[in-house]
């Protein structure tokens, strides 16, 4: 326990943090109304893994600020950045996938406020935060899936769906010991 300065009384936790305690503590069984209530927290949490994740594998990652239409700036080895935008699942679809339709968030909640257009970010990292694996892709669709049957690859390998993304934009040097794969393929 860290000993407080003489006279000085730490704020109570407001109350919505006191609420996330208690609503999140058996995270993912949580009700979707507590997802949508606490999608900023949980937000936050699917960004901290990304950076976590990115820092592991020793790239540069900077959060943006909160008016850009991007979460994450990753810069390359030649000083070159790349705009990430970090989108979360928490719950699968009926057939066992994890579906993301690329919407701006809301002011509160999870509703949304619209489409993002291709000019808002270059890499999308689609979080299954209850599975703690990303996803990075440069595939340009409002709609991006992550099949049950690749969360084990994605856990196994976390680096390789980052160098086809970075491939697919052309920044094939940035990819340690380079790119051999079919360029198609990188999504």
């Amino acid at each position: 326990m860290q000993l407080l300065l003489p006279g000085f009384t730490p704020p109570d936790r407001p109350a919505e943090i006191r609420d996330a305690r208690e609503a999140l503590a058996a995270y993912p069984d949580t009700t979707v109304a507590d997802l949508c209530r606490h999608a900023k927290i949980l937000g936050r949490a699917a960004e901290q893994l990304v950076d976590s994740l990115l820092t592991r594998l020793g790239e540069r990652v900077y959060p943006a600020d909160e008016h850009e239409r991007h979460d994450r700036l990753l810069i390359l080895p030649d000083g070159a950045s790349l705009r990430l935008q970090v989108k979360t699942r928490h719950t699968q679809a009926a057939n066992g996938n994890y579906i993301f339709t690329l919407r701006q968030r809301s002011e509160r909640g999870c509703t949304g406020r619209g489409p993002y257009r291709p000019e808002d970010f270059d890499i999308l990292a689609a979080v299954v935060l209850s599975e703690n694996v990303v996803r990075f892709t440069a595939d340009w669709q409002l709609r991006q899936v992550i099949h049950v049957s690749e969360i084990a690859e994605l856990r196994r390998n976390p680096r390789a769906s980052l160098d086809a993304a970075l491939a697919r934009l052309g920044h094939t040097d940035a990819i340690p010991g380079g790119w051999d794969a079919d360029l198609d393929l990188a999504a």
